[in-house]
């Protein structure tokens, strides 16, 4: 295989993002768009000049022996049938987080994707910001040595004029709080302090225009022995922030500012890195480009992307686990979830 062809499930701002990241890349090529508005997939096509097909329906999509991958980013509660969907018509995929959004899809969607061998990468976008990558590699460095503290905050104030606003706002479509968007703290947390065993965690909503809870914290224990918090608002009356702080047994990161006795001996204050932060809730900041080239050299390549659906489902779990436990008025939940 020299090209992948790719179709898109879905017509609105992230299938945007994934069609242009799709054609700023010489090795793929949207050979078809479907949406459940046959007006906005050609809306779409014609707004980026593809020369593509416009599916009636999923079936057509996947009926279409052209289809190499799948990119699917429709409504969070639509992901886990279109992603199982896909894995059994032995199409790799491209999926927009949430995994799923109970225990039972998330599990559903790892097996489709064992069973038919197909390759996958979940669209927790921040692990291609700048700045997270910065910090994995001075993690890999050691520059704070052991972590025994992490903490991470997606705090975005859900608009009513956002585009996802009539569906985010409800259970049965969002999923919860953690599942739509502090899944990207979770994940954040597990790519840099590893995996999490243990969940206790509290929620309140001050909404009365969404029907689940929209700000929640969460307990953290790691399987290194660190221990950690999540924080997650949907409601915070300020501009969208993700706040990371690392303390290590021998240093300590605050977003990109870096306090290491073992890289820089002769240090008297934090040191700032100059990169870019995630200081944007706008699909259109995100690095979509740097995650479709790394999808597309795995599929080229025959090897898994990061982070796969294998990996993708731990973070869903920790979520799941979350919103479990602030139901349950902050009962521990212990990973994995039976």
């Amino acid at each position: 295989m020299n090209e992948i062809n790719v179709a898109i499930m879905g017509a609105g701002a992230v299938s945007r993002q994934h069609a242009k990241a799709y054609l700023n890349n010489p090795r793929t090529r949207v050979v078809g768009v479907c949406s459940r508005r046959a007006e906005s997939a050609r809306a779409l096509a014609a707004e980026l000049d593809l020369e593509c097909a416009i599916y009636p329906d999923f079936d057509a999509l996947l009926a279409d022996d052209r289809v190499d991958a799948v990119s699917i980013c429709t409504p969070n509660h639509q992901h886990a049938p279109l992603a199982v969907r896909a894995a059994q018509a032995h199409k790799h995929l491209v999926l927009e987080k949430p995994v799923g959004i109970t225990p039972e899809e998330v599990r559903a969607v790892r097996q489709a994707v064992k069973d038919a061998g197909v390759l996958s990468v979940v669209s927790f976008i921040l692990r291609w910001n700048p700045l997270a990558l910065t910090l994995r590699s001075l993690l890999d460095q050691g520059a704070i040595g052991d972590i025994v503290y992490a903490e991470c905050d997606y705090w975005h104030g859900i608009k009513p004029f956002f585009p996802s606003y009539e569906w985010i706002r409800q259970r049965e479509f969002a999923g919860g709080a953690f599942i739509t968007g502090g899944c990207h703290a979770v994940d954040a947390l597990r790519h840099f302090a590893g995996e999490i065993t243990e969940v206790r965690a509290h929620s309140t909503r001050r909404r009365p225009d969404f029907d689940y809870p929209t700000t929640l914290v969460a307990m953290l224990k790691f399987a290194s022995g660190a221990i950690g918090k999540a924080g997650c608002s949907l409601e915070s009356v300020a501009p969208y922030m993700f706040n990371i702080d690392l303390l290590g047994s021998e240093g300590t990161i605050r977003d990109n500012r870096l306090w290491s006795p073992r890289l820089l001996p002769g240090q008297t204050g934090f040191a700032e890195v100059p990169t870019v932060l995630p200081t944007s809730g706008d699909v259109r900041h995100h690095p979509f480009p740097a995650e479709i080239d790394h999808f597309a050299a795995c599929v080229l390549e025959g090897r898994e992307a990061m982070p796969n659906i294998e990996d993708a489902c731990k973070t869903q779990e920790v979520c799941l686990a979350a919103e479990i436990s602030a139901e349950r008025g902050g009962e521990v939940v212990r990973l994995p979830l039976g």
